[in-house]
C-alpha cells in the first residue's frame, strides 16, 4: 500500500490558546490530502458532479496522538481502502516532519449518491475505471 503526500505548514490562525493546532482542522486537512487524490483521477468533487454525481462524507474519524505546533511541517499521507460496494474509504495519517512521528490517524466514508442524494448501489461503470486506476497508484 501506498500514500498520497501532501505536505503542510501549520499556520498561525490554526492554532489555539494552548499553543497547539485545533482538533478541527485535522479535519479540513483530511479534505486536501483527499481532494488532490482523488482529482489527480478525475474524482474530485467538481469532477463527479459533472458526472451528476456525489460523495458526501457518511463517517469520519480521526484519533489524535501527538499535538502540531505553529510553523511546524507536516506530511499528510492519503490512501483508501478497496471495498466491493460503492462507497469510498479513505485513511489519512499526519505525521510531524520535525518530530518524525505520527501525530494523528484517521478516515473518512463516502457513498455515492445521484445529484439528488439516491444512493447508487452500482458504481457507473467510467467512475469504476478511475477509482480502479486510483487503487492501482495506491497498491491497493
Amino acid at each position: 500500500m501506498k500514500y498520497h503526500e501532501t505536505t503542510i505548514q501549520v499556520r498561525f490562525y490554526e492554532v489555539d490558546a494552548y499553543g497547539v493546532v485545533w482538533h478541527g482542522h485535522y479535519v479540513g486537512w483530511f479534505e486536501v490530502g483527499r481532494n488532490e487524490l482523488t482529482e489527480r483521477f478525475g474524482l474530485g468533487p467538481l469532477q463527479l458532479k459533472e458526472k451528476n454525481l456525489l460523495a458526501p462524507v457518511v463517517e469520519l474519524n480521526c484519533e489524535y496522538k501527538l499535538p502540531a505546533t505553529y510553523g511546524e511541517t507536516l506530511l499528510l499521507q492519503t490512501t483508501m481502502e478497496r471495498t466491493e460496494v460503492a462507497k469510498l474509504i479513505f485513511h489519512y495519517r499526519v505525521v510531524s516532519l520535525q518530530q518524525r512521528k505520527v501525530l494523528a490517524t484517521g478516515s473518512t466514508t463516502h457513498v455515492l449518491t445521484d445529484l439528488k442524494g439516491t444512493l447508487l448501489y452500482r458504481v457507473p461503470a467510467d467512475v469504476l475505471e478511475k477509482i480502479e486506476a486510483m487503487r492501482d497508484y495506491l497498491e491497493v
